[in-house]
C-alpha cells in the first residue's frame, strides 16, 4: 500500500518534459515519501554507475543531471509553496526535508568516488573534445569539491557536515521566526481621525486586512503594502512611531513582541559557524571563502568599492537630508526628524518640490497595464510573446501562468506569476526557478520560473494600483527570471540564474528597471485605470525629474547594509566578542545622515544575509548595478528598443548563464570592462 502511494506522490511524476508541478494534488504528506524515493535513487545509483566506472566520460554527469533534476523538480514547489502559502503541517516537513537535502547535499560533495570520477574526466583525453559549457561544468564541480571540503580527514568532513547542518537549519529558523513575529502584530483602526493623509486606495487597503481578519473598520499589519501606506501617509505621528517601533523590532529582543521570536541568538550563532567552517577550509574568514565564487577577488577590493561610493555619496547624502529638515521645519515640523519621520516629510517634499504623490500617480500604474508593457520589452527586444494559460493549476486564484513563445510560435518557456500580498505569504519580491532547461527522453524541458511580490491587491472595482517603485519591483524581478527562461544551455549547472557570480546576477533585473523611466513605457502604457488617458505630459515631466530625487541618500542606507554585512563576517573572531548591532550603529555613526534609534533592530530582520544567500555578499547589487548602468549605455547609445542590442543582451547575458565568467559575457555584450563613470553618473555624484 505504501508503495503504491509513493507511486501516486505527484512530487515524483517525472514524466514529460513539460510537466509543471500539480499544486493542486501536493500534500504535506507526499514531501518526505518523495525526497527519500528520490534520494535513495540518486545514492544507488552513484554508487553502481559513477563510483565504479573505471573510464568516465560525459554519460556520468548526464546521469547525475537526471537524479539532481528529478529531486529539484520535486522539492521546488514544496519550498515555493513555503513562501507564499505557510502553514504548520507543510513547515513541519519543509524543514524535515531540508534537512535530508543538506545531509544529502554533504554526501554529495564529500564523495571521493563522485570527486574522483570527475577528476578522471578533466584529466582524460577526451575532454578537450567537449563544448566549453561541459568543460566549465567539470571545472566548476572540482572547484567546489574543494570548497565543499573533498580534501578534509574523515574527522574534519564530520565537523563540516555538523556545522552545514546547523547553519541550514538556523536559515530556515530565521526566516520563520521573521515570518511569525510579522503575522503577530496588527493595529485596528476603529474610526477614520487616524487615516488622515492616508490616499483612498490605502485606506481601501486597511479595510481589506480588516476584513480578511473578520474585523470592521481598518487594519494595520506589518506586510509591506501596508506598512508603506502609514510610514508615508499617515499624519499621525504617534502611530508612525507605532508601527516603525513593531516593523524594525521583528523578531528581537525590542518592541511589542520582545523575546518571542528573537533572531539575536542565531546571528551570533550562525557568524560562529560561518567562521569555523571557513577556517576549517583553510581561509582566514566567512568573506574570502563567499568571494571565491564571485567576480570581486578579495574583501580589500570590495570594502575600497564601498568605502569610494560612499565617500561621494556621503556629501551630496548630508545636503539632501539638510533640504528636506529645513523644508519640514517651514512646514512646522519638530526637528530633527526621526526614523518614522523621513519617508512622511520626503513624500511631502517630493509633492512640493515635483507637484508629485503616489496618489497622484498609481492611477496611471494599474498592474495588468504594466503586464502589457512586460509582454512589448519582451517582444520589442528580445522576440518572446507572454501568453497567459489559465488551465495550469496554482496554489492560489490570484496566480497567474504565462508561456513564453518564440518569433516561431513555438513555446519554450513558463513563468508563474504571484504579485499580492495576503497572509501566510512571505514579504518581499523575489524570483525561484520551478523548472530548469535540459534535455529529458528526447525532449527539452522547459525552463520555469516564478515571480513574486507583494503589491495590494485589487480593492472592491478598484484593480491593483502600483506605486512607481512597485513597478520598479516587478521590472526587476522580470528581469531575474529572463536570465533564467532565455537560456539556450541544456544543462542546469551553468544554465540561467544558476553559478552565476553572485556578485553579476543582478545584472539582468537592475538593467531592466532602467525601462520603467523610458518613454515607450510611460507614454503608452501609463494610462489612468478608469479613462485610459495618458499619463500627462506634465505629470510625466515631474516624475522623470524624481529619478535622482534624495538618490544619495537611498545609496548610503545600501552602503550601510553593505559594509555592516562585509565588516561582521570579516571581524567576527571567537576570541573577541562581537556585538552585530553594535557593529551596525558604528558603521551608521561614520556614514549617518539619518538618526536610527538605539533599539532599531534591523539585522534582525536582515533576511538577505541570515535567511538567503547573500551573506558577505550585500554589496553585490551595487557591484552589479556598476555592471548594468556601463549596460544601459549601449541601449542609450543605440536605442531603447533596439532589436539589434536586445539580441545581443539575449545572446551574450541571458542565454549563456555561467557557461562562461560573468566578465567575458559583459565584455562580449559591451565591447569592452565595464567602467564606473555611467553609475556615479546615474546618482547624480560625477
Amino acid at each position: 500500500m505504501q508503495a503504491v502511494e509513493v507511486m501516486r506522490n505527484p512530487l515524483c511524476d517525472t514524466g514529460r518534459a513539460s510537466r509543471l508541478p500539480d499544486f493542486a494534488a501536493i500534500r504535506p504528506r507526499h514531501v518526505i515519501p518523495a525526497l527519500e524515493q528520490l534520494l535513495e535513487a540518486y545514492r544507488q545509483g552513484v554508487e553502481e554507475q559513477i563510483a565504479t566506472c573505471s573510464e568516465p566520460d560525459w554519460s556520468i554527469v548526464e546521469r547525475e543531471v537526471d537524479w539532481a533534476d528529478a529531486l529539484a523538480r520535486a522539492w521546488s514547489p514544496v519550498s515555493h509553496l513555503k513562501a507564499v502559502a505557510d502553514n504548520a503541517a507543510l513547515r513541519k516537513v519543509y524543514n524535515q526535508g531540508l534537512e535530508l537535502l543538506t545531509r544529502h547535499e554533504n554526501w554529495r560533495q564529500h564523495h571521493k568516488g563522485i570527486y574522483r570520477a570527475y577528476r578522471a574526466l578533466r584529466d582524460s583525453a577526451g575532454f578537450a573534445s567537449l563544448s566549453e559549457p561541459q568543460r566549465r561544468i567539470i571545472e566548476m564541480e572540482l572547484r567546489d569539491f574543494h570548497l565543499e571540503g573533498v580534501d578534509l580527514s574523515d574527522e574534519d568532513q564530520g565537523s563540516y557536515r555538523e556545522l552545514v547542518m546547523r547553519l541550514s537549519a538556523l536559515g530556515s529558523k530565521f526566516a520563520e521566526n521573521l515570518l511569525d513575529a510579522t503575522h503577530a502584530w496588527t493595529r485596528q483602526l476603529a474610526d477614520e481621525e487616524s487615516l488622515q493623509g492616508l490616499p483612498k486606495a490605502d485606506r481601501k487597503l486597511l479595510a481589506g486586512i480588516a476584513k480578511s481578519h473578520g474585523k470592521d473598520g481598518w487594519m494595520i499589519d506589518l506586510g509591506e503594502p501596508a506598512y508603506k501606506a502609514i510610514m508615508t501617509h499617515a499624519d499621525d505621528r504617534a502611530l508612525r512611531r507605532e508601527v516603525y517601533t513593531a516593523y524594525v523590532t521583528r523578531a528581537s529582543d525590542q518592541g511589542p513582541s520582545s523575546g518571542q521570536w528573537d533572531n539575536g541568538p542565531l546571528i551570533l550563532e550562525m557568524l560562529d559557524l560561518r567562521y569555523r567552517l571557513a577556517r576549517l577550509l583553510g581561509f582566514d574568514n566567512w568573506v574570502e571563502y563567499s568571494l571565491s565564487r564571485r567576480m570581486a577577488e578579495s574583501p580589500a577590493e570590495v570594502l575600497s568599492f564601498l568605502q569610494e561610493l560612499a565617500d561621494k555619496a556621503k556629501p551630496a547624502a548630508h545636503q539632501q537630508f539638510t533640504e528636506l529638515e529645513d523644508f519640514a521645519r517651514e512646514q512646522g515640523a519638530e526637528v530633527p526628524l526621526e526614523a518614522w519621520d523621513v519617508a512622511y516629510w520626503s513624500e511631502r517634499y517630493r509633492q512640493a518640490e515635483l507637484q508629485l504623490s503616489d496618489e497622484e500617480l498609481k492611477p496611471y500604474f494599474p498592474l495588468d497595464n504594466m503586464l502589457d508593457a512586460l509582454r512589448h520589452l519582451s517582444s520589442c527586444l528580445f522576440g518572446v510573446h507572454l501568453v497567459n494559460d489559465d488551465t495550469v493549476a496554482t496554489w492560489h486564484p490570484d496566480v497567474r501562468f504565462f508561456w513564453l513563445e518564440d518569433t516561431d510560435g513555438s513555446r519554450f518557456a513558463g513563468i508563474f506569476m504571484d504579485l499580492f500580498s495576503r497572509k501566510g505569504k512571505r514579504g518581499g519580491a523575489w524570483m525561484d526557478v520551478c523548472l530548469s532547461r535540459r534535455k529529458l527522453r528526447g525532449e527539452i524541458q522547459p525552463p520555469v520560473a516564478y515571480l513574486t511580490c507583494n503589491f495590494a491587491p485589487p480593492a472592491g472595482k478598484q484593480p491593483s494600483l502600483l506605486t512607481h517603485h512597485d513597478v520598479q519591483t516587478l521590472f526587476h524581478e522580470y528581469g531575474h527570471c529572463l536570465h533564467h527562461l532565455l537560456t539556450e544551455i541544456d544543462w542546469p549547472q551553468v544554465n540561467g540564474i544558476s553559478n552565476v557570480e553572485w556578485d553579476a546576477v543582478e545584472l539582468p533585473s537592475q538593467l531592466l528597471e532602467n525601462w520603467c523611466w523610458e518613454d515607450p513605457v510611460l507614454s503608452t502604457y501609463a494610462r489612468h485605470y478608469k479613462t485610459g488617458e495618458q499619463m500627462p505630459e506634465n505629470l510625466k515631466s515631474r516624475l522623470l525629474r524624481s529619478h535622482r530625487f534624495q538618490k544619495a541618500l537611498t545609496l548610503v542606507r545600501q552602503l550601510e547594509y553593505g559594509l555592516c554585512d562585509l565588516r561582521l563576517h570579516l571581524e567576527y573572531d571567537p576570541e573577541k566578542p562581537l556585538d552585530p548591532t553594535a557593529l551596525l550603529h558604528r558603521i551608521r555613526s561614520e556614514l549617518e545622515v539619518v538618526h536610527v534609534p538605539e533599539w532599531n533592530r534591523f539585522l534582525n530582520s536582515f533576511s538577505h544575509i541570515f535567511g538567503g544567500g547573500y551573506s558577505a555578499g550585500y554589496y553585490s547589487y551595487l557591484w552589479a548595478e556598476e555592471l548594468a548602468a556601463d549596460a544601459w549605455g549601449r541601449f542609450r547609445e543605440e536605442g531603447v528598443l533596439s532589436p539589434d542590442v536586445g539580441q545581443a543582451l539575449r545572446k551574450e547575458i541571458l542565454a549563456v548563464g555561467s557557461s562562461r565568467p560573468a566578465i567575458d559575457s559583459f565584455k562580449a555584450f559591451r565591447g569592452r570592462s565595464p567602467a564606473a563613470e555611467p553609475l556615479l553618473e546615474s546618482y547624480g555624484l560625477l
